[in-house]
């Protein structure tokens, strides 16, 4: 009798930072699946910051490079790439930062994604900018101000006049507007699955929506689309945001309905909650079943020995795996 081999399934997931490497992470062990990774090409701050003004780099170096190395397997070369300087001339900077920079000003933007994916081993899976074109990202505020700049929407909260109910975020945009590039949204209307990692809705996850092309390219494909939502809310973002909010603002941009919508249900502790009160950010509790047949709660929080919260990985991978059929 001749096996039955399952097509490779193939899935795109969304998003920038932190909660989308952590997604990777997660799905980095599930065999017969193809990912292809996009994230935001609108980073101005830290080290990308940086290596954007003063060297004409893409928005997109830092958060590119870390969903990167969450798709390697050696955790040596993971923890090397990953390695921050902290003093001189290049504090702030890390070495997967410089490399994919200096592999792009030597050989162009297709050739680093390509040589960046050798050394990380990513194999059949690809991390690829929403665009390579250069644009500002932009918020109009409630109070009617509009302001420039990933940074500065990503630390508004900062400011000592941010008053939540005066300065709060009615819109985001990019000016200039640009396109998506068209492998990013071949590999949308392609895919089986598009997931929409968790992040800053304002300054990672919406970013990526943004550019012509994208809604377009999620309303053609047949993708099944899983929305996986924040553990806590932040401040001068998502001030006092339900889970709904954070479906309803994703929805608007994607242009459908998901199709499942993974909470958190884990228990975090009083003490922990309370470091994050003090910062403004508060848990976000998944909707009753019944008011959304779409809820997936599961418990997705993981607190970390520095007492930050992520995303677990494992309960990603278990989710996932549940949800596309792959044991």
């Amino acid at each position: 009798m001749i096996g039955f081999m399952p097509m490779t399934k193939k899935i795109v997931t969304i998003g920038g930072g932190s909660g989308h490497a952590q997604v990777l992470t997660g799905l980095k062990r599930i065999s017969g699946i193809q990912i292809t990774g996009i994230c935001p090409s609108t980073d101005s701050g830290g080290s990308t910051g940086v290596l954007r003004r003063e060297y004409q780099g893409g928005g997109y170096v830092g958060d590119l490079t870390k969903c990167m190395v969450a798709l390697c397997n050696d955790d040596v070369l993971a923890g090397a790439l990953s390695f921050r300087y902290r003093e001189g001339s290049l504090s702030g900077h890390s070495v997967k930062n410089i490399l994919f920079h200096a592999l792009e000003e030597a050989h162009g933007l297709e050739a680093a994604l390509r040589e960046m994916g050798k050394i990380c081993g990513l194999g059949a899976h690809r991390i690829l900018p929403v665009t390579d074109k250069k644009t500002e990202l932009c918020a109009r505020l409630r109070i009617g101000n509009t302001i420039s700049g990933e940074a500065t929407i990503d630390t508004i909260a900062k400011n000592p006049l941010w008053n939540p109910d005066v300065h709060a975020i009615t819109d985001i945009y990019l000016k200039p507007a640009v396109h998506a590039s068209r492998v990013v949204t071949r590999a949308i209307e392609k895919s089986d699955y598009v997931i929409i990692c968790p992040g800053d809705l304002y300054s990672s996850i919406i970013p990526v929506l943004l550019p012509r092309g994208m809604r377009s390219a999620v309303q053609k494909s047949k993708a099944r689309i899983i929305l996986i939502i924040n553990i806590m809310t932040k401040r001068g973002e998502t001030d006092n945001y339900t889970v709904r909010d954070f479906v309803e603002h994703i929805e608007k941009r994607l242009g459908r309905r998901a199709d499942v919508v993974v909470c958190n249900s884990a228990s975090i502790s009083d003490a922990v909650l309370l470091k994050y009160s003090l910062e403004g950010k508060i848990a976000l509790r998944p909707p009753r079943r019944a008011d959304d047949s779409r809820v997936l709660a599961v418990p997705l929080a993981i607190v970390a020995s520095d007492g930050q919260i992520y995303s677990n990985p494992k309960v990603i991978e278990r989710v996932v795996r549940k949800i596309i059929g792959r044991t």
